[in-house]
């Protein structure tokens, strides 16, 4: 018995290391093989993986549990090569409610408190104490999405005294939070809003759902915060509602490109921030010791934590 590692991006082995590790705490007669150095390949019946190269499913005929090193399965989900009859299991957290929660706060207050305002009047050397900033308590924060991080930022922001909603395909329920679900009620999520963050798991349904007519539908000067996916964001939408206005300030963490390139007009727009996919980045520690768990679990005959619904894509 036999579990494969793969990791598209693991600077120096640290994760490996971390994984391997917690492995041999739990199940220290599981070997754990890097790909593409497998052995016989019969025996790999765990993979635990982040962006697989694409043949990998089809070295590997005998795999009963797939785990993804990440929150977001949307990327694993396109390998042409991933077998439909294996149950995948993702992070659920990973050590990135923390950091998220932070990045996301910061970003509230950073427009609750009116710095962009501030910058601009710092750049014309003018001492500028006239801006109105709104008290946290009439800051309206929206959340696209209702999962294990947006409840954790839902969480931070309720404790730091902002009135916070939160959208979803279901409804989920969360002390201090309003809660909209569905389409229909899209709309009425969307009304009084003052600053909209992203949390949504990346689907075939909320692809570019930041588009055009959802940022009509916000008030105008709402800012906004995008910490999911770049997908979720049609760029030619939100630089136009930039430029009119509609749109106050946009914080990205994520981009439809990664690196973003050069001439990408996002680079030098006033009214973006842009930081380069570093909002939660996964505590190597913790993820680890929560995917050996998972596959600990697995071997015990018992369901791992995160099952992904491959029909909702998360």
């Amino acid at each position: 018995m036999a579990l494969v590692f793969y990791s598209h991006s693991d600077e120096g082995g640290l994760f490996e290391k971390r994984f391997r590790a917690a492995i041999a705490e739990q199940l220290p007669d599981l070997e754990v093989r890097t790909w593409p150095e497998i052995g016989d390949a019969s025996e790999v019946i765990y993979a635990a993986l982040w962006l697989p190269p694409e043949g990998l499913f089809k070295a590997l005929p005998n795999l009963t549990h797939i785990f993804a090193l990440s929150a977001g399965v949307d990327r694993l989900l396109q390998a042409r090569d991933l077998p439909s009859e294996v149950p995948i299991y993702r992070l659920e957290e990973g050590g990135m409610a923390a950091p998220m929660s932070q990045y996301v706060h910061y970003g509230v207050l950073h427009a609750q408190r009116q710095m962009g305002l501030y910058k601009e009047a710092q750049q014309r050397q003018q001492w500028k104490r006239d801006a109105a900033e709104p008290a946290a308590g009439d800051w309206e924060v929206g959340i696209l999405g209702a999962g294990v991080l947006a409840s954790a930022v839902a969480e931070t922001l309720t404790v730091a005294g902002y009135p916070v909603r939160t959208w979803s395909r279901s409804r989920k329920q969360q002390a201090g939070v309003t809660s909209f679900a569905g389409w229909d009620e899209l709309p009425a999520f969307c009304e009084n809003l003052n600053t909209l963050v992203c949390l949504l798991p990346l689907t075939s349904d909320t692809d570019s759902i930041m588009n055009a007519e959802l940022f009509n539908r916000l008030p105008k000067g709402t800012s906004l915060i995008n910490v999911a996916r770049g997908e979720h964001c049609v760029d030619e939408d939100l630089l136009t509602a930039l430029d009119s206005g509609q749109i106050s300030s946009a914080l990205l963490d994520v981009f439809r490109q990664e690196p973003l390139p050069s001439d990408h007009p996002f680079w030098l727009h006033e009214r973006i921030m842009m930081t380069p996919h570093i909002a939660a980045p996964t505590a190597g520690g913790i993820a680890a010791k929560q995917i050996a768990k998972g596959v600990a679990d697995a071997a015990a005959g018992l369901q791992p934590a995160g099952f992904v619904d491959r029909k909702t894509g998360y």
